[in-house]
């Protein structure tokens, strides 16, 4: 039987009188296309619509997570990154994902990053370091990589393991390594089609730690 991923759903404005949006990146779907795997959204919205227990059901029947990249943070949010640790369930935290996880254990928010090479559309941007002894650098296989970025927040501390930085310091992967797959990235490597980490890091959110 395919293995199932969840999409959490982000807001977006669309063009017709401000009407707020409900979905997914293109490019997070493009990616998961490589693997014989089947992908839904779940879907949030505004604060308290949604039901959580409904959202539950949806969780317990997917194999693994993705917390995408976004702009608006519910408190919704919070209560599926809770519950997604709690059950261990293989979590991907993606840019928004990420710092959710982050803020979730006893992180910060900073909203404003002075380098401007965090907000950027080129394919590579900055170079980050990770941490010899995480699962990331397991998984990665190198202890320095090139990412592309896309963010102007950022959190400078968590109580959950911190195991990547960008050259100027900024928090760039958080992990809880006593979980099968508790994974925070803060660049987006569904738009790195072609990039061997990227490939190592889906690699193995889909076929080890599901």
């Amino acid at each position: 039987m395919n293995k199932t991923i969840g999409i959490i759903t982000r807001e977006y404005t669309s063009d017709y009188k401000d009407v707020p949006l409900y979905g997914i990146r293109r490019d997070v779907v493009q990616y998961l296309k490589k693997y014989d795997i089947n992908v839904i959204m779940i879907p949030i919205m505004k604060e308290n619509i949604n039901e959580f227990e409904k959202i539950k059901e949806i969780i317990d029947f997917c194999d693994g997570i993705i917390l995408p990249g976004g702009s608006s943070i519910y408190d919704i949010d919070y209560e599926i990154t809770q519950y997604l640790h709690e059950i261990d369930k293989p979590t991907l935290g993606i840019c928004l994902g990420m710092q959710i996880m982050g803020k979730l254990f006893n992180g910060k928010v900073r909203n404003k990053i002075e380098d401007g090479k965090h907000c950027s559309e080129e394919e590579y941007v900055h170079s980050i370091s990770i941490k010899k002894d995480s699962l990331l650098y397991k998984i990665i296989g190198e202890e320095k990589i090139k990412v592309n970025s896309r963010h102007m927040m950022q959190i400078p501390t968590t109580k959950l393991e911190c195991v990547a930085y960008s050259e100027d310091n900024v928090l760039e992967a958080i992990e809880d390594s006593n979980k099968k797959f508790f994974i925070g990235i803060q660049w987006h490597p569904e738009s790195l089609m072609e990039d061997v980490y990227s490939r190592r890091l889906f690699d193995y959110f889909i076929h080890m730690g599901l």
